[in-house]
Order: C-alpha cells, then sequence, then structure tokens
C-alpha cells in the first residue's frame, strides 16, 4: 500500500467555501482512487457498528466499514484508518450499515443509495497536484435514533449523504457475538460499555436528561452569519479552519467574512482558532468553542426568518474573561458558554 497524501493548505478550499467552485480540471477522468473508510460517533451517546461496508458502483462487492468498540470520538472526527484492499478502488454508490445505539439499548439497521456523481466529481479535485487528492477517505457517522451520516473526508470534511436507519430486534448475544446467559448479564455488559467510555457525570447527566433526539438534524439547520472581533481587534491571520456543528470542516476560511459569505447560509461553527491582539496589545492564540446548544438557540430567535447573524467576538486577558454576542439588527444574545481555550 502506498502511504496516504496530506494536501498542503491552499486558496482551493476558500475557493470551495465562497462559491462551490470545484479544483482545476484534468485531462483524464478516473474511476478508481486511493482512499478507506472510517467512522464517528457522538462524544455522549456511545454507538457501535456491528458491520457494515460501502458497495462499489453497479457492484455487490465493496470496502467493509471498520467495526466493534463504542464510538464517541465527536460527529465527524473519524475513529479508524483501516488501509486494505488494492491502492485504487472504485466510489460507491451505495452504503449497508448495522449499528447499536447504547443509550437506547437499541440495534438499528440501514441501506441507502449514496450521490456517486457527487462523489465522484469531488474525488476529481485536484487543486494542486494529481498526486495530491483532496480526499482521501469516506466516513459514516451514527447517532441515537438510527441517524446516518456520510462525509468525504480528507483536507476538507464534506457532507454527502444524512438518512434514517431503522430499528431492529437482534438479540444482544447475536448482536455482539457474546454468549451471554440472561438479559441481566447483557444489560450489565451495555452498562459496562457506558460507564468506560462516559465520565460519571457524564452518565449521569444522560440518566437524567435523556437523549436529545433530533439534535443532529438540527445541526444541518444553515443562517446567513458572519465573525465580528471587538475594538477591531483584528486576527493576525488572514484564513483559519472552521469546524461546523453538522460534522464538516473547511480550512483556510477567511477569519473576516465578505458581504458575499456572511449572505450566503450555511451551518453553524463549532469553533476556529485565530491570533489577535488584545487591548493591551499582547497577542493571544484564542481557541473559540461554542456550547452547541446555546449557540443553535441563539440563532434560531436571531436567524430563523432569513436574518444575518454577527457572532462578535471580543478577545480579553485573561482569555477565560473573552466575550461572544450574537446579534441582528434587531436584538442581541451573550453566549455564556464559550470557551477560549486555555
Amino acid at each position: 500500500m502506498k502511504v496516504k497524501a496530506l494536501l498542503k493548505t491552499g486558496l482551493a478550499s476558500l475557493c470551495i467555501f465562497v462559491t462551490g467552485c470545484s479544483g482545476s480540471s484534468m485531462s483524464e477522468n478516473p474511476t478508481k482512487f486511493d482512499w478507506y473508510a472510517t467512522e464517528s460517533g457522538p462524544k455522549l451517546y456511545p454507538m457501535e457498528i456491528i458491520q457494515g461496508s460501502f458497495f462499489y458502483k453497479g457492484q455487490s462487492e465493496g470496502l467493509y466499514i471498520p467495526s466493534g468498540g463504542t464510538l464517541s470520538s465527536g460527529w465527524g472526527d473519524q475513529v479508524s484508518m483501516h488501509v486494505v484492499g488494492p491502492d485504487e478502488k472504485p466510489l460507491p454508490d451505495r452504503v449497508k450499515i448495522v449499528f447499536y445505539s447504547y443509550a437506547e439499548k437499541q440495534f438499528y439497521k440501514g441501506e441507502f443509495a449514496l450521490p456517486y456523481e457527487k462523489i465522484l466529481a469531488a474525488f476529481r479535485e485536484h487543486p494542486f497536484d494529481p498526486e495530491l487528492p483532496y480526499f482521501s477517505s469516506i466516513q459514516i457517522g451514527i447517532a441515537p435514533g438510527g441517524v446516518v451520516a456520510v462525509w468525504l473526508d480528507g483536507r476538507e470534511i464534506r457532507e454527502i449523504f444524512f438518512g434514517q436507519a431503522e430499528k431492529v430486534m437482534i438479540s444482544p448475544s447475536n448482536g455482539f457475538n457474546l454468549p451471554f446467559d440472561s438479559r441481566e448479564e447483557s444489560d450489565a455488559y451495555i452498562e459496562k460499555q457506558l460507564v468506560n467510555v462516559l465520565t460519571p457525570e457524564q452518565l449521569a447527566a444522560l440518566k437524567r436528561n435523556g437523549i436529545p433526539f433530533g439534535t443532529w438534524a438540527r445541526y444541518r439547520n444553515v443562517y446567513k452569519w458572519a465573525p465580528i472581533y471587538k475594538d477591531g481587534l483584528v486576527p493576525t491571520k488572514a484564513t483559519t479552519t472552521v469546524w461546523f456543528l453538522n460534522g464538516e470542516k473547511i480550512p483556510n476560511v477567511p477569519t473576516q467574512f465578505s458581504e458575499e459569505m456572511a449572505n450566503t447560509p450555511r451551518p453553524l461553527p463549532r469553533g476556529w482558532t485565530f491570533t489577535a491582539p488584545t487591548i493591551s496589545g499582547k497577542k493571544h492564540v484564542f481557541d473559540v468553542k461554542f456550547e452547541e446548544f446555546e449557540l443553535m438557540e441563539a440563532f434560531e430567535k436571531l436567524g430563523a426568518k432569513g436574518e444575518r447573524v454577527n457572532i462578535e467576538i471580543e478577545p480579553r486577558e485573561p482569555r477565560s474573561a473573552s466575550q461572544v454576542r450574537v446579534y441582528n439588527d434587531k436584538e442581541s444574545v451573550v453566549l455564556k458558554h464559550t470557551t477560549f481555550g486555555k
């Protein structure tokens, strides 16, 4: 197997973020690529893939999805890297998967058609060099309620599918391939997996509050928004990498948006990092991470009718004293649970 190449940074990501344009044209139109399958699940709601495969276009065979073990890396944050099969493989046009939600004690299964032409066009994007692919893997995410998402992963993470699996009755013994002798034994096994993954505080919160079904679809809502830096404290770098609530990631995003970008609806940000001076003139690195429910609630109030909403960041010393306010033309909301790094 050849070593996976990581794409260098460049202006192509900015081009895609602003206009959705593709990379430079190629003289050849390949249909086989060097890629691997990977997986992810939400942090607070452990999941497990029992079995799954991405099926090559028009074929009954494909590439298996890594299975076994609890998934809690974060939505869109890949876990495994199994480099198997030939270096170059066809791309998939469907996926089949069986998985388990520990918080629900529920198995799910689903088979879904994937947008092959969209995947093919994306894998043909080569902004710099044909030897440096923009995408190197295809990632599947699973979440409570039977949620299934698929992203292309590489220099960028781009969602290409979102769907719903069905509940299926499978005994824990058959599902986990373990010889449980009783319901009590299988329940103890499932509880142990939750204890191994979650902190005592997280486990108590899960039992107290339950599962926020619908959250992963809510992540995909789009709004018009732009970052604003208070008192003219402009970031020292012109671009940054932005992570989005829906699991996507785009590098080389301007730290200050143009009017066109600010008025283009897109998912809400999970966060980004920038360096900027504070009032004292000292420069600090601010690793901004939003509390997702606080941010979504603010935008559902301020931007649900298509209003443009600004995310105003006020860098302070110490960084923990920094503040964020989101506002439209009529009202504003102060975000109290945003963090700015250590």
